[in-house]
This record gives C-alpha cells, structure tokens and sequence, in this order.
C-alpha cells in the first residue's frame, strides 16, 4: 500500500538550491551527502509536511542514463498546499520570480506560482 511520494528533483547545484528552499521557503534541511562541503551530491529538505530530495545533475544522470539530455528543462510542477495562501504570497512577492499571479482557479482554490532558483514552477494554493 502507498504510504508517501517524494520528488526527486534534479538540479545544477544542491547547496544553492537548499540555500533557496531555506530562505525564501522555509525548508529545512535534514540530510545532505556529503554533510558538508562546497559541492553536494543529495539532499532531503522538510517543512511542515512536506519532504522533497535534491539530487546534483551530474549524479542523477549516472544513476538514470535515460534522462540524459544535457540540460535541465523543467518538465513537472509541484503543487503545495498551505493553510493561508495570501500570506505566503505576500511574503513570498518581493523575494522570488512570481510565475503566476494570485488568482482564484476554474476549481475554486486561490493559487499562485513562483519559480524555484532551477527554474521549476512551484503553485502554492489554498
């Protein structure tokens, strides 16, 4: 039986992207390979509920030969849920590229999307 999912997110630089995930987002980290150091291979961030695992492009990409392609193009978006969606976009719209305005959805949530320092589209809504 399922129990959670996780994303596996490859980027061009693990230690930045934390850096992002931890300022503007509030992510902590819980683990890296190494632990320390300039140049990290793999990272597991956590806020609230939410896990999600960085993996530098050069380390993914000998783990799975299929998803050579040489750069990252984003091809996914995570959604994320929070409790109070216009707060975090308040708090998020001078600090991070907006790539979606706040809006109210066809579905009836309010949403809006920013891009991570990779240039992956997070939509947070409420």
């Amino acid at each position: 039986m399922y129990e959670t999912i996780t994303a596996n997110i490859m980027v061009k630089n693990v230690k930045e992207t934390i850096e992002f995930y931890e300022e503007k987002l509030g992510f902590s980290k819980v683990l890296s390979v190494p632990e320390e150091g300039e140049v990290l291979n793999f990272a597991i961030l956590n806020k609230d509920k939410i896990s999600i695992m960085l993996q530098e492009q050069e380390n993914l990409l000998s783990e799975y030969n299929t998803l050579q392609k040489g750069e990252i193009i984003p091809t996914f978006t995570l959604f994320i849920t929070v409790d109070d969606v216009l707060k975090m976009y308040n708090e998020l719209k001078d600090k991070v590229e907006i790539a979606k305005e706040l809006h109210k959805t066809f579905y009836g949530k309010d949403e809006f999307a920013i891009f991570d320092n990779n240039g992956n589209i997070l939509t947070i809504a409420c």
